[in-house]
């Protein structure tokens, strides 16, 4: 042992009123738990990572049926109405060719409006998101408060709305 630690152990056992032996002991075993310690924060993140993945594919497993059904659901409105809307054009006289054209810019229209987040409706629809489910101490995320419904509007909001959140149609 290097005579400074040494020294410094006799020291700290006169102060303390243990024995030599005793505080050696004892500073052997804060030293133990420091490295205890450190070995658990380096394990931490991992174990974390490794937590949080197999949380996530769990939920994933439980939701994918679900988004699944949704889609088959979906696409088979899309190819319903579809249908129908060739079958209109048809009898109004336009072509086969001016209807597909008609049909590919209503996709390409869809597409830009899925993927265009940045518009104010889409900014305020996720921030209304993200407050509804935010942790408040007197409701649970995703819970409706008791003057809210779930969509996070009041009741009177809702009256006031027409189709697919949009105001009421002028008579």
């Amino acid at each position: 042992m290097k005579p400074g630690v040494k020294e410094t152990i006799e020291s700290l056992a006169d102060q303390t009123g243990l024995s030599f032996s005793a505080t050696a002991a004892k500073g052997l075993e804060i030293y133990a738990r420091a490295k205890i310690q450190d070995q658990q924060e380096a394990l931490f993140e991992p174990k974390m990572r490794t937590m949080m993945r197999r949380e996530i594919r769990s939920s994933d497993d439980r939701h994918v049926p679900f988004e699944i059904k949704n889609a088959i659901a979906a696409e088979q409105t899309r190819i319903y109405t579809a249908d129908m809307y060739k079958r209109v054009l048809l009898k109004e006289g336009y072509s086969q060719k001016e209807i597909n054209k008609k049909l590919d810019a209503a996709y390409h229209l869809a597409c830009d409006n899925v993927f265009n987040t940045k518009t104010p409706k889409f900014t305020a629809l996720l921030a209304r998101y993200q407050a509804m489910t935010e942790e408040l101490p007197d409701r649970q995320a995703g819970q409706a408060s008791p003057r809210h419904d779930q969509t996070g509007g009041s009741q009177t909001e809702l009256t006031n709305r027409g189709e697919a959140g949009k105001e009421k149609p002028n008579a």
